[in-house]
């Protein structure tokens, strides 16, 4: 390392939240590299990201992908950590994690650590900057991550309609460029060229990777002074190439790519009309944001609004409006995507014509000075009391901020507005013009003969010109009385006084304030964040919501039609930072609502209030309906790896009806059968309520009673107040695989689950040993199923946590065999009793305080607080302390117990395992499952598609029902 010169300081100061409390720092050292430090004393977490100000768009040409591809080798050694893994490994061993993305301008990597181990980090992480190794064999592997990445996205329309959106430009614009790149555009057709691939990698880094285009952020626990000094020391070796930013023209749709319709065939049962302005980039411009004025008014929800009136109409289901995030410096789009009905898709006309009538009245209407006051009084609320998140994703934000705004605005810059600038709102309504847009319109009832199949992805479109009626309706628009500008906001807070609960160490629960037969309610004020925020959770116990096929389905359409019912309603509590959530589950419903304190009681009034009196709308019954039919239908479009999931869950979970029951029970439903069944959902129930935040015990009180005195129930048995669903135990030493085809015949990876139950939820000593055991097997699993064997790009290993169960888990998504993914699963869980062995003391150590570290991690923010207490409650063992218990006795797990442990419930070896593995099998790419993995499929229980789920369950026993680990006395309050 060379000297460095002093850095230099910024002069000003950065705005920063009311209940922020950290100190911020930006320096800019002498090689042009920009940082901001951020000293936070009572962190325990770290952080740190570089933000490089260059993506996808700088791909030379002939080798699509390479910024991104380059993203993945930095991460696989360096000049001075040569080892692959190295930087990995130490994260893993000090609680720590680390990912990166690339986007059209810019690379973006991060990482976070235990606080006392951010130096060694940094500096692992400052060489990814410096002296990447770049090394034949690494490049030569990571190719097949990169291929393996693309492949799993193939089949989610949201990539393959972003890439079409991309090809369909103007060609010579940059923007066209395929930015994950494949095997064949970074291998084959470099080859083809006769191109070095590592050469052009050296060329992209040493060209681009320049200390003046890079932004640092470094959170840590140390002083300013510290952290400055350690990011100089370590980033000032940074080379300063003094490249230019790029600029990209604003030409990326000309005159002929507009005025086009593009239809598209999609994977999934999917229906939506995407208008697209080519607009000008005004993230300069972030003081005022005059296309937040245009995107707010399209984008609203209330009556009056264009989703209002196609809802009416029976055309859609949702609309949303405003910049794509798809553009760069210098260019942008503006999208209108609105989600259609299948009455909405034969009137899509219509539906732009109805889309330029709101246009033409916001551009016909005075600005409005209170819109925009409405718009800056909350961001001005939410950046006010904005709390912590993070580190790791903190750090990442103010990177990416560094490239967008003044140093004094790396947190503010995307909150406040400071003023309206109505020459500059009108400048953005005038790229919003009937001859200067496309459509996309996406539709599985498209007949596809004849069309075109695009590349990367096999997307099935054709591109016609819009219709002359359709450009003359455009050219002819008048305004239309059904169409109005939203009303003003009475939701927006004005009281932000918090009751502050001065204590000198906070409550680590809440405590019972009433408890009857039909409510007990869990309060606990805020004593840590002192913020003006409320969450509130209610749990709704009631029997008839899942006792069928049809009920399940019968609770889902009504708790949908309620919240399509109020949406004209609640969007404004939504807009003004106060949101409600109401779903059902397996017990019954859970309704939630969430944000400033101050006009909560409005909200839930309403809520109560609809409650007892809803009324089924026909015609919206129809739209919710075809809405929940096709997503059943589309869950068989999802990743290979969320089927295997559900799979497991299917067998193991006492209760639970497929999407095929489902969808069974939904078919002849009618408004009537709902209308006639939600009365009964209320008729006897029983409700646990959490009130966390700024709340007093009485105002807890009256907010349960606001809910119970609206639905005036009557109380159930004591037997059916509290409902869990125990989970079935696969049987010791038996070894169980459900083999199933991936639903999507298109897809062409495969996917395993591999669990190895181990015992109970409440033991203490299971839950530390399989918690190490995760810890320290996380990296060397990864490295060896992911970096090494380059199975697939999705890998993973962990706890399972099911009512009364923890299991052990490994998921791989691959294009590999899932018998053969099993073979190399235990393949690598036998090297790892091997590693557990060699282990040097010191470094289980390691693991052990990294585990404890992250058992202890303190909770960021007042939702994080009130969602691990909610999390206790409705698992109904009420156990909010466990992780303070389990840290305690971790220091005293000692490496035999753990090698003793997994040789037990974990190795290949052991005859005692309780094994359950689903093999969900790719139909597309004709895996053969070759002799490693026939001896798999020998040596096990092999259940098959033809198997009867439900008879093999009743052979199984059942763990016990979830109940509290103490009497519930113990938390009464006084």
């Amino acid at each position: 390392m060379t000297s460095f010169k002093p850095p230099t300081f910024f002069s000003g100061n950065v705005l920063k939240p009311d209940e922020d409390n950290r100190d911020y720092q930006i320096i800019t050292l002498a090689n042009g590299l920009q940082a901001v430090v951020i000293s936070d004393p009572s962190t325990d977490k770290a952080a740190a990201a570089m933000d490089v100000h260059v993506g996808h768009l700088c791909d030379p040409e002939g080798v699509a992908g390479l910024a991104h591809f380059c993203e993945h080798l930095l991460f696989m050694g360096t000049e001075k950590y040569p080892q692959e893994n190295d930087y990995s490994q130490f994260l893993s061993e000090h609680g720590g994690q680390s990912n990166a993305f690339t986007s059209a301008e810019n690379t973006n990597y991060h990482f976070e650590v235990s606080a006392s181990n951010l130096e060694g980090a940094l500096d692992r992480f400052a060489q990814f900057f410096i002296c990447p190794l770049f090394s034949e064999s690494g490049t030569d592997r990571e190719l097949n991550a990169v291929d393996s990445e693309h492949k799993k996205n193939i089949q989610v329309d949201t990539w393959r309609n972003y890439q079409l959106q991309k090809d369909l430009c103007n060609p010579k614009h940059p923007f066209v460029k395929f930015g994950t790149g494949n095997l064949e555009t970074l291998k084959d057709i470099p080859l083809s060229k006769g191109m070095n691939l590592r050469k052009v990698l050296l060329e992209f880094h040493d060209k681009y990777y320049s200390a003046n285009i890079m932004k640092l952020a470094v959170v840590g626990k140390e002083p300013i002074e510290t952290l400055v000094e350690w990011v100089a020391s370590k980033f000032s070796d940074v080379k300063n190439k003094s490249i230019d930013v790029p600029i990209f023209s604003n030409d990326a749709l000309t005159a002929a790519e507009l005025q086009k319709e593009i239809l598209v065939k999609p994977v999934k049962e999917t229906r939506t009309l995407t208008l697209t302005f080519p607009c000008a980039d005004t993230r300069k411009l972030y003081k005022c944001s005059p296309s937040q004025y245009a995107s707010h008014l399209i984008g609203h929800e209330s009556n009056g609004s264009i989703l209002s009136l196609l809802k009416k109409k029976g055309w859609a289901h949702g609309l949303t409006a405003g910049n794509s995030g798809m553009g760069a410096r210098g260019f942008e789009f503006m999208r209108i995507i609105v989600e259609l009905t299948e009455t909405g898709l034969e009137n899509y006309e219509d539906i732009i014509e109805i889309i330029f009538q709101y246009i033409a009245l916001i551009k016909s209407t005075p600005i409005e000075e209170w819109i925009f006051h409405e718009a800056q009084a909350v961001t001005s609320i939410a950046f006010r009391f904005k709390e912590k998140s993070s580190p790791f994703a903190y750090a990442s934000t103010l990177a990416k901020n560094l490239q967008l705004y003044e140093p004094q605005d790396v947190i503010s810059g995307s909150y406040l507005l400071e003023y309206l600038d109505r020459d500059a709102i009108k400048a953005d309504l005038s790229f919003l013009k009937p001859d200067s847009f496309r459509t996309m319109i996406v539709s599985p009832n498209f007949d596809t003969t004849g069309w075109t199949e695009a590349n990367y992805y096999g997307t099935k479109y054709s591109v016609k010109d819009f219709t002359e009626s359709l450009k003359k309706r455009l050219l002819n628009i008048k305004l239309n009385s059904e169409l109005s500008l939203p009303e003003k906001n009475t939701f927006i807070p004005e009281d932000f006084t918090v009751e502050k609960k001065i204590v000198e160490n906070p409550s680590t629960h809440p405590m019972i304030i009433m408890d009857s037969p039909i409510l007990r309610i869990w309060h606990k004020q805020d004593d840590t964040f002192f913020v003006p925020k409320a969450n509130i959770f209610f749990g709704i116990t009631t029997p008839l919501a899942y006792q069928d096929a049809k009920s399940c389905v019968l609770t889902r359409l009504f708790t949908d039609l309620f919240k399509d019912e109020l949406n004209e309603f609640s969007y404004y509590a939504e807009v003004a930072g106060l949101q409600y959530l109401f779903d059902n589950t397996a017990g019954g419903m859970t309704l939630s609502i969430h944000g400033y304190n101050d006009k909560m009681h409005i909200l839930l009034d309403k809520i109560a209030g609809k409650l007892k009196e809803f009324v089924v709308d026909e015609q919206h019954f129809d739209r919710i309906k075809d809405q929940a039919s096709r997503i059943k239908i589309n869950f068989d479009s999802e990743s290979p790896h969320t089927h295997a999931i559900y799979r497991i869950t299917q067998i193991t979970q006492q209760f639970m009806f497929s999407n095929e029951q489902k969808l069974a029970a939904l078919e002849p439903l009618t408004s009537g059968d709902v209308q006639a069944f939600y009365p009964s959902l209320f008729q006897k129930i029983h409700i646990q309520q959490l009130a966390h935040g700024n709340i007093t015990k009485q105002h807890a009180i009256d907010i349960g009673k606001i809910l119970v005195d609206r639905l005036a129930p009557t109380e159930l048995p004591e037997s059916q107040r509290f409902w869990s669903m125990p989970t079935y135990k696969i049987p010791e030493g038996k070894l169980f695989i459900h083999t199933r085809n991936v639903p999507n015949a298109e897809n062409l990876n495969s996917a395993i689950e591999y669990i190895l139950q181990i015992g109970s939820i409440t033991d203490q000593k299971v839950r530390i040993m399989l918690g190490l055991i995760s810890q320290i097997g996380q990296e060397p699993a990864f490295d060896q199923l992911r970096t090494k064997e380059q199975l697939g790009y999705l890998v993973g290993t962990g706890m399972r946590k099911q009512t009364g169960m923890m299991s052990y888990r490994v998921v791989v998504q691959s294009e590999r065999d899932p018998a053969y993914l099993e073979h190399r699963i235990e393949a690598f869980l036998a090297k790892f009793e091997s590693i557990l062995t060699d282990m040097q003391p010191e470094d289980f150590k390691k693991h052990r305080t990294a585990f404890t570290t992250k058992m202890l991690e303190k909770l960021k923010n007042i939702g994080q607080e009130s969602s691990r207490y909610w999390s206790h409650i409705n698992s109904l063992y009420y156990d909010f302390e466990q992780n303070l218990h389990d840290a305690e006795q971790i220091q005293h797990a000692t490496q035999e117990q753990v090698i003793e442990f997994f040789k037990r419930y974990i190795s290949p070896n052991s005859t005692l395992r309780h094994k359950l593995s689903i093999h969900m099998r790719s139909q597309k790419n004709g895996q053969e499952t070759g002799p490693e993995g026939e001896a798999i499929l020998k040596g096990s229980i092999v259940l098959d598609e033809s198997t009867n789920l439900d008879a093999f369950k009743t052979g199984l026993e059942l763990t016990d029902y979830a109940k509290p680990i103490k009497p519930v006395e113990t938390w009464l309050s006084e």
